[in-house]
């Protein structure tokens, strides 16, 4: 079995097949992330970014905004506690990195920061058993 060369180099073996024109490329002639030869992508997609997607909601541009809903509504149960001036309890953890921040209020706050760290470690928990299945 004769091994193909590269269709635009000519240099090394062909591994990969070009998803829009066919041809078969080295690992140096594909783009790995869009699966097409280097010439194809030079044509259709010249300065493609790396996230596709709607322009404005990149990963670090929708980390910081659940993150910022995460602390308005922080906020806002907290005001809404003092202000109230009822038995409100609440109690929260949030993950920022692999560091916990847990926040509690009112006179039930430790039973509500107990189920808030139960619920997370069930999350987590699912996360990493949904993760090993994909």
């Amino acid at each position: 079995m004769r091994v193909k060369a590269c269709e635009l180099c000519g240099k090394r073996a062909a591994r990969y097949v070009c998803q829009n024109c066919g041809r078969e490329v080295c690992e140096v002639c594909v783009e790995l992330h869009t699966w097409v030869c280097s010439d194809c992508y030079g044509r259709v997609k010249p300065g493609a970014p790396a996230f596709e997607g709607v322009p404005w909601l990149s990963p670090v541009r929708l980390f910081l905004l659940g993150f910022s809903f995460i602390f308005v509504g922080i906020v806002l149960v907290t005001f809404a506690m003092v202000l109230s001036g009822s038995a409100v309890s609440f109690g929260t953890v949030v993950f920022v990195g692999p560091i916990p921040i847990v926040l509690g209020g009112g006179t039930h706050s430790l039973w509500a920061i107990l189920l808030a760290v139960v619920i997370t470690i069930l999350g987590v928990i699912l996360f990493l058993v949904l993760r090993k299945r994909a």
